[in-house]
C-alpha cells in the first residue's frame, strides 16, 4: 500500500527477495544506537516474519522504488488498552532519507494499519537520548508514561 506524497514513498510487506537488504538495514540500525542483539536475532526474527509470524508485521519503505528502510508493528493486548494494542517497534531510514517527513508518514501508515488490525492504541519505545525522535513522537501525540520498560530475554532450553 501506498501513501499519496510527491516523494513517492511507498510501504510494501516484506518478501522472501528482501531478506538480506532487511538484515543489512537492521544491522545498520542496531549499530548506530550501539544495541548489541547481534545477527542471529536478526536473522531469527526476520525469518519468523518471512515464514508468516501472525504477530507481526514488516514493511519495506520505498522512496522512488528504491528501499530506504523498514517498518515493524508487533500486535499484542492489553486489559488497559481495552484490547488489541500494537507496538511499533522498529522504524529505520537510511541517513540520508531522514528529516524529510518521511519517519511522520511512517508513523502514520503503522497507526492507519493498525486500525485496520483492530488496535485501540499503539506504542513504541524510543532511546533515552534520541531527543529528535521524542521530539517528533510527540508532536504526533505520543505521551511518556511514569513507568520504565523492563524486559528479560528467555532462555530457549527450558
Amino acid at each position: 500500500m501506498s501513501l499519496p506524497s510527491e516523494t513517492n514513498l511507498g510501504f510494501r510487506l516484506i518478501e522472501n527477495p528482501d531478506r538480506e537488504t532487511v538484515i543489512a538495514l537492521a544491522s545498520a540500525y542496531y549499530r548506530e544506537d550501539d544495541n548489541s542483539y547481534g545477527l542471529p536475532r536478526i536473522v531469527t526474527a526476520i525469518d519468523a516474519v518471512l515464514a508468516g509470524d501472525p504477530l507481526v508485521r514488516l514493511w519495506i519503505i520505498e522512496r522512488n522504488q528504491t528501499t530506504i528502510g523498514y517498518l515493524c508493528v508487533c500486535l499484542g493486548f492489553a486489559l488497559e488498552a481495552g484490547g488489541r494494542e500494537f507496538c511499533i517497534d522498529e522504524i529505520y531510514l537510511l541517513p540520508e532519507h531522514r528529516s524529510r517527513g518521511i519517519g511522520r508518514k511512517a508513523i502514520a501508515f503503522a497507526e492507519q494499519e493498525s486500525r485496520k488490525l483492530g488496535a485501540t492504541r499503539v506504542f513504541l519505545e524510543v532511546e533515552t537520548g534520541n531527543q529528535r525522535a521524542h521530539a517528533l513522537y510527540q508532536k504526533l501525540g505520543f505521551e511518556a508514561h511514569p513507568r520504565v520498560l523492563m524486559s528479560k530475554f528467555l532462555s530457549q532450553d527450558t
